[in-house]
């Protein structure tokens, strides 16, 4: 090759690696920055040194701390495009080297390939940093053994491997391999018995840490921090690329010699085989654009945000089906007093799936169940959600920050300290933590806030047991407690307009004047002109409260309609789709 050569292929190569980072870090941050938002609110590093300690527990568990770290930093998602993007970048150019010391040759096609994978494995929220970053540290590690460690030197990982396989857990197996590929295919002076001492004193100490060390069952020392939910069950392919990059040694040693002497136009095709990857993949990438968690993970960001108005006008101009999409829609809606005016603009489930989530201990219903009863203002039921997440999961950034709002609210002023401790030592949380601190002990300052303290009113006086199998009915005991709770005589109503109980809702009117309502609500109103015209009655009258008349011509324009093309449901349907967000529609058609 000659110097001009020379000088072009290292041009290209710096241009693919730049155009990798570039396009990597705006997919990633444009089209797929819910994966960041999911990852960062999964977690909460903590910057103390007992919560290190900790980490060193089993084998790998240095790993696991070093990838919750870089989590951490994903609360600013470009940091987090960047971060994951400049990580595959580096496994690419790491490969390149490996190469480029076992033979001399620059390669393209595998490093790239190799990346892109990676980058197409990461598209999946649930494919955690731990992976990609162990296996760029089992990367880095073995270059920088076979570029300055051959000959005797060599015996310096080989009888260290115990140490780096504490650090990494599994994923230093992917070292272990290889070395042992490195060290069959190499020339080297006694690569046999350094093989055999390798994987004896990989063996001993693995016998020891099991019997002695950990106490750690088999599996998990073989296994972890490896786990199939972590890599977003993409399992084939990732055992694909763990095999290309095991392999690396092998593939490099029996390269084509062809591949590089084709050319298109002066360019050799190894040099622009990293654009024709990156093509390839970025026509794969637009698959893996998820606009259902997209619009989920945003719609729960306003929701942490309190930002509900803004909420409800995003689901308002892009609906979704999602049960947790609404049922955080309509905590909003609740919060605004909007509930019972907007219940039938959004996709409602009958069983009442999109206003409380019963108990279970699945992780996402568990992580956001609370926030139901948080609403109602049973503080103590809203606590034990995130409690007992906390317990199975460990902390998160929102589970902690209910759980010192809950305890506030109570008064728990002891308990509340100590959770704001912990708050305290996260990243990005600590400003909220000193927030929160200056409420402690200061019950004037709580009835101030505009949160805590409206909590803390609604706190039910009378105690009875939660039916958390049976959350509508929570709602019947926290009404007979304290009828002017306006939220449970929201969602109560709610209850019963997806019960399609006309009666049923028609007799509990008189409890919108208790509850503080200083008119019918839509929904409500359609329900009670609807029972009292089917039913030939009359509309119920009681101090400050009025049928609209236009709801009444509403209703007899819809009935109108109804009978016209009752004898065919799907001519009625579509006749009526201007009566979509009325009750009677979902009466009907729902």
């Amino acid at each position: 090759m000659n110097a001009t050569d020379m000088k072009i292929n290292r041009n290209l190569q710096i241009l693919s690696w730049f155009t990798f980072l570039a396009l990597s870090t705006i997919y990633f941050y444009w089209f797929a920055g819910y994966i960041f938002f999911y990852q960062e609110k999964s977690s909460l590093f903590l910057l103390s040194f007992s919560y290190f300690a900790e980490h060193l527990s089993q084998p790998g568990g240095f790993l696991v701390w070093l990838a919750e770290l870089q989590t951490a930093f994903y609360f600013y998602p470009l940091a987090g495009a960047f971060i994951v993007s400049i990580e595959i970048c580096i496994c690419i150019f790491i490969i390149t080297k490996i190469g480029k010391v076992l033979t001399r040759n620059t390669f393209f096609l595998i490093p790239f390939l190799t990346g892109a994978i990676l980058f197409y494995l990461q598209a999946n929220y649930q494919y955690k940093a731990l992976n990609n970053l162990g296996i760029l540290m089992q990367l880095l590690v073995f270059y920088l053994v076979i570029r300055f460690l051959a000959g005797k030197w060599m015996w310096v990982p080989v009888s260290l491997f115990p140490v780096w396989y504490f650090l990494t857990g599994s994923f230093s197996t992917l070292f272990l391999i290889l070395v042992a590929f490195y060290l069959i295919l190499s020339a080297e002076k006694g690569k046999w018995s350094k093989l055999i001492v390798l994987y004896v004193v990989g063996a001993i100490f693995f016998y020891v840490a099991q019997e002695f060390l950990f106490f750690q069952t088999i599996e998990s020392l073989l296994v972890y921090p490896f786990s199939e939910q972590n890599i977003g069950n993409q399992k084939p392919l990732f055992i694909t690329v763990i095999a290309i990059i095991s392999m690396l040694p092998l593939i490099f040693r029996f390269h084509l010699k062809l591949f590089f002497k084709i050319e298109i136009r002066r360019f050799q095709i190894r040099q622009i085989t990293p654009f024709l990857v990156m093509a390839v993949f970025a026509y794969l990438a637009v698959s893996r654009i998820d606009k259902k968690n997209s619009h989920y993970f945003h719609v729960e960001k306003l929701f942490y945000e309190k930002k509900f108005d803004e909420l409800i006008n995003y689901n308002r101009q892009f609906p979704s089906i999602n049960i947790l999409t609404n049922y955080l829609n309509n905590i909003a809606l609740a919060e605004t007093g909007k509930l019972n005016d907007m219940l039938f603009q959004f996709q409602q489930s009958p069983d009442g799936g999109t206003l409380f989530l019963k108990w279970e201990l699945a992780g996402e219903v568990l992580k956001r169940g609370g926030y139901f009863y948080w609403s109602l203002g049973m503080i103590n039921e809203a606590q034990r959600w995130p409690y007992e997440f906390m317990v199975m999961r460990g902390n998160t950034p929102e589970g902690l920050k209910m759980l010192i709002k809950t305890d506030l609210a109570s008064g728990n002023y002891n308990v509340a300290q100590k959770y704001i401790s912990i708050l305290k030592q996260s990243v990005f949380y600590r400003r909220e933590a000193r927030k929160f601190e200056k409420l402690l002990f200061d019950d004037t300052a709580i009835e101030k806030d505009a949160e805590l303290g409206a909590k803390r009113r609604l706190k039910t006086k009378h105690d009875f047991f939660v039916l958390a199998e049976n959350p509508a009915a929570n709602l019947d005991l926290i009404i007979a407690a304290d009828s002017a709770n306006r939220i449970a005589a929201e969602y109560k109503f709610a209850w019963l307009l997806l019960q399609k109980d006309f009666e049923g809702v028609t007799k509990l009117l008189p409890l919108l004047k208790s509850a503080g309502f200083e008119r019918i609500p839509k929904n409500i109103e359609e329900a009670v002109v609807a029972y009292s015209l089917l039913n030939l009655k009359k509309y119920p009258e009681f101090e400050g409260f009025e049928i609209n008349p236009q709801t009444v011509i509403r209703f007899n324009e819809y009935y109108g309609i109804f009978q016209q093309n009752r004898g065919n449901k799907q001519q009625a349907q579509a006749a009526l789709r201007d009566y979509s967000d009325t009750y009677w529609y979902h009466v009907v058609f729902r």
